[in-house]
């Protein structure tokens, strides 16, 4: 089986497990697309995420309908799609897509035939599962993620914030910081020197504040100044210099960040070498 994942996307999901949990898996016209429910974590759903799903839930979640454009009034299911099922259906707008595809490569041979699909999601996915003629149905199904998965898209910066934040406050667990250790810095808020490879490791403290302990090859551990507040959640990179009076909050900093005196850091994403100025 192929595991598309999109490359924007953080998750802890066990893909493999996923599989092993659908007993209908893997035909080599089967389709697996995880979901998460949208009230288990903090929201990541945007103005443009409006997706209505037909599950048939005596089937393992096969879904029958897929409606991810939110300006449609109207949508429609196939009447023969009630007498296969015995009419257990549920229609849902509470699961957000997480942007992973588990499938079989005959399910990739018949995307590259029907190459004039600009969008996998609302074109060939919704397509495919409304195909009537039994011949041609190719059988996806939605796989719900369990209480202590987590998956979250990045496809703009409001949602790469949120996933940032979401990673921090160990929704994602073990992908947490103070597990990666001894990682290059290019992997956790920093950058790689073009002359050797730096490291990171990082501990967590009070408020979800990640700092880097100041590994063998990372360099000095990060100064802070005695009146500034830390308030997480938060990740200081390797060699970061912090002023008096400053405020950081929800943030990550990359490696060798100055903030001058009387600064204020909040929902913000600073790289390497960055110099903020006092005041």
């Amino acid at each position: 089986d192929d595991d598309d994942d999109d490359g924007d996307d953080d998750h802890n999901i066990d893909t493999e497990k996923a599989i092993l949990d659908n007993p209908n898996s893997p035909p080599s016209n089967d389709h697996l697309t995880p979901h998460k429910h949208n009230h288990q974590l903090p929201p990541l759903r945007s103005s443009t995420d409006d997706l209505l799903l037909a599950l048939d839930t005596t089937h393992e979640n096969r879904i029958l309908l897929w409606d991810s454009h939110p300006h449609n009034s109207t949508s429609s299911i196939p009447t023969i799609f009630f007498a296969e099922n015995s009419s257990n259906i549920a229609l849902t707008r509470n699961y957000l897509d997480v942007g992973i595809d588990i499938c079989s490569p005959d399910v990739l041979a018949r995307f590259s035939d029907e190459f004039d699909y600009r969008e996998l999601r609302s074109q060939f996915v919704a397509n495919c599962v409304a195909e009537e003629e039994v011949g041609l149905q190719s059988r996806i199904f939605g796989y719900i993620t369990k209480r202590g998965e987590y998956s979250g898209r990045m496809g703009d910066m409001r949602r790469y914030h949120r996933v940032s934040m979401d990673l921090l406050r160990r929704w994602c667990y073990p992908l947490v910081p103070d597990n990666y250790g001894h990682c290059e810095e290019k992997v956790v808020g920093s950058s790689r020197s073009s002359n050797n490879s730096t490291t990171a490791s990082y501990v967590v403290e009070r408020h979800l504040v990640y700092r880097d302990v100041g590994g063998s090859r990372s360099g000095k551990r990060s100064h802070v100044g005695r009146s500034t507040q830390l308030l997480g959640p938060l990740l200081l990179g390797p060699n970061n210099s912090i002023g008096e009076e400053c405020l950081l909050q929800r943030s990550v900093l990359g490696s060798n960040v100055t903030v001058r005196d009387n600064c204020s850091v909040v929902d913000s994403h600073l790289w390497g070498n960055v110099v903020v100025e006092e005041g």
